[in-house]
């Protein structure tokens, strides 16, 4: 009986070892990150967006420039940026605390080959934005809600066809895409959109990121 009491003790000990040490590793794996956001002239920038590995966060810089979080991982990237500035995207480096230097010019960066077809996706807050500014013929309402110009009803819903990199994905996923990370959109409508079958019957919005 004695043998029995002590086989249960060391399983029950054992048992609350092995959570105390998954605790403590999940624990070593939250990163906390504070970054101070500055212009050329070292003056901080207040309200400054930031990325971390290209996702947009909520929060913006603090009146002081400040941007602090916590996350359950590292970031490989960081980038931060204002319009009427610039944008700046860097590698982590391991740092709790970092220094973003943003300028006028260095918005390659982050928009790539999009700068050169004239676009301008820093200044968007969300792919909603984007399209409401930079594609013609699509009609976004307050809600988000996609129409493309000149389609009806079809079985009680307006929403297109979303493509995002060769794959159809819901609005939730496209929603996500961050502004900067847009190559292209490509508008297909009837023959074009008819390769797609019923999927298509409103239409197809069609994205290629970077």
């Amino acid at each position: 009986m004695k043998a029995i009491k002590n086989l249960i003790f060391l399983l029950a000990l054992s048992f609350s070892v092995a959570i105390v040490a998954q605790k403590k590793e999940k624990k070593k794996k939250d990163v906390t990150i504070s970054i101070l956001v500055k212009d050329t002239d070292n003056k901080p920038v207040p309200g400054a967006i930031i990325l971390f590995d290209d996702v947009k966060q909520k929060r913006r810089a603090n009146a002081k420039g400040y941007f602090k979080v916590k996350l359950d991982k590292a970031p490989k990237e960081i980038s931060a940026f204002y319009p009427t500035i610039g944008i700046k995207k860097v590698k982590y480096n391991n740092s709790k605390n970092m220094v973003i230097t943003i300028k006028k010019g260095n918005d390659h960066y982050v928009i790539g080959d999009a700068k050169k077809k004239g676009l301008n996706p820093i200044q968007y807050r969300s792919i909603y934005d984007y399209i409401r500014g930079q594609v013609p013929g699509v009609h976004v309402n307050p809600n988000n809600e996609i129409t493309i110009r000149g389609y009806n009803t079809v079985n009680g819903s307006l929403s297109p066809l979303f493509i995002v990199n060769g794959n159809a994905v819901d609005q939730d996923i496209f929603g996500n895409i961050v502004p900067t990370n847009i190559k292209s959109v490509s508008i297909l409508k009837g023959t074009d959109a008819a390769h797609y079958g019923a999927r298509g019957a409103n239409g197809v919005i069609k994205v290629e990121t970077f």
